[in-house]
């Protein structure tokens, strides 16, 4: 917890507003005057409420699935899309970040000497380097397989039974499942149905008005559940559609998770916390003959692109300093220049204390996000609770 110690005071000053707790045991005791105890349990509390919305989720889902299922069973449908009834189990965290979250491009002195920035192993000529195999096994890589026992997100649902299903009666089911406007669109293929704009399977999306994509009205047993569980519904704009619009049903309570603004002021306010040793960063770079650099919207140097206009004689972005002149053109040489220039720049993170800053930065902005949202995501998991509630209703029926 070291590096957290300067974001303790301002935990406290906080917490007095959010009336949720104090930073001491009980609220006015012993151990509050102690900012590395109360910041201890400052991110006891926040991982207890991470956790808990994780569980709240999972549950929803889970209960959503099962009114949707009874409802489907009900209409004389046995066999299932099983990818329409997979939820992920979360895994508890124990921490609400990690010490490296702000980003892992700036390798440290050792494993820069030994692999570079790793560019070369996913190179043509990387797949026979000798180096593959323990670069791989020190990073995570391995054969593909991703089943729950390889340690993997899980396999893909099996869906055999439901494919063994002729193409109406498939139709048939997802018509059941979210109503015929999305069944056309999404599933008309099928069976040759025609789309809103009166096309083939392939033919062009009804682009709603003012927006490229509307999401069809859900219908089915997807509907019955949103009236039973939510009792309406709204059509949102995606924030993040850029010049794309488009729109798409909402019915839960919205997670305050899900709120763009309060993580983009913490990306902010990291980023004008780092602003001083970006700039150390890059004149030790200039200092060491690599001029040139510039920081990323990521709060990162592009040296994917650089490195790949190295291996491949192009990137599809230029966002980065020209290869020198005389920069190497086999693969063994560019390896080499990869890893020197992994060298020289894992020894400027050190000089400089990038790494440090980093850390606290990023535990500094996120502490102070999780505490921005800390009273609206309680306020929203007893919503998801009270929702919980009408669902085991539902389900007894």
């Amino acid at each position: 917890m070291q590096s957290r110690k300067r974001a303790a005071g301002a935990v406290c000053a906080a917490l007095a507003l959010a009336a949720a707790a104090a930073c001491s045991d009980d609220g006015a005791g012993e151990g509050a005057a102690d900012p590395e105890a109360g910041q201890v349990f400052e991110e006891d509390r926040l991982v207890t409420m991470v956790n808990e919305s994780a569980r709240l989720q999972y549950e929803l889902e889970s209960a959503e699935y099962r009114i949707i299922q009874d409802c489907l069973e009900r209409d004389g449908f046995a066999v299932h899309d099983p990818l329409w009834f997979t939820t992920a189990e979360p895994e508890e965290q124990d921490a609400l970040y990690g010490a490296e979250d702000w980003g892992n491009w700036l390798p440290d002195s050792d494993e820069a000497a030994r692999y570079g920035l790793g560019v070369w192993a996913i190179t043509e000529g990387g797949q026979s380097d000798p180096d593959l195999e323990a670069y791989r096994g020190a990073h995570g890589g391995g054969d593909g397989d991703f089943s729950p026992e390889a340690g993997g997100g899980g396999a893909v649902p099996d869906d055999a039974e439901f494919a063994a299903l002729s193409p109406q009666e498939q139709y048939d089911w997802y018509t059941a499942y979210f109503g015929e406007a999305t069944a056309v669109q999404e599933y008309g293929h099928l069976v040759g149905a025609e789309t809103a704009d009166g096309a083939g399977g392939d033919g062009e999306i009804d682009l709603g008005g003012d927006f490229d994509y509307v999401q069809p009205e859900p219908g089915g047993c997807q509907r019955e559940m949103i009236d039973a569980l939510y009792g309406d519904m709204e059509l949102v704009e995606d924030p993040e559609g850029g010049e794309y619009r488009t729109a798409n049903w909402s019915w839960r309570p919205v997670n305050p998770v899900d709120d763009f603004a309060p993580i983009d002021e913490a990306e902010v306010r990291y980023r004008e916390g780092m602003a001083a040793v970006e700039n150390e960063l890059v004149a030790c770079l200039d200092g060491r003959g690599r001029a040139g650099w510039v920081f990323d919207e990521e709060g990162s140097l592009p040296l994917t692109d650089y490195f790949f206009e190295l291996y491949e004689g192009s990137a599809d972005v230029h966002d980065h300093p020209d290869l020198p002149g005389d920069a190497p053109s086999d693969y063994e040489g560019q390896k080499a220049f990869e890893i020197a220039f992994a060298v020289d720049l894992a020894a400027c993170g050190d000089e400089t204390g990038f790494r440090d800053t980093a850390e606290q930065e990023w535990a500094d902005s996120r502490e102070a996000y999780y505490l921005s949202i800390e009273t609206a995501v309680y306020a929203w998991q007893d919503e998801i609770r009270a929702v919980l509630e009408t669902a085991q209703d539902v389900i007894e029926g």
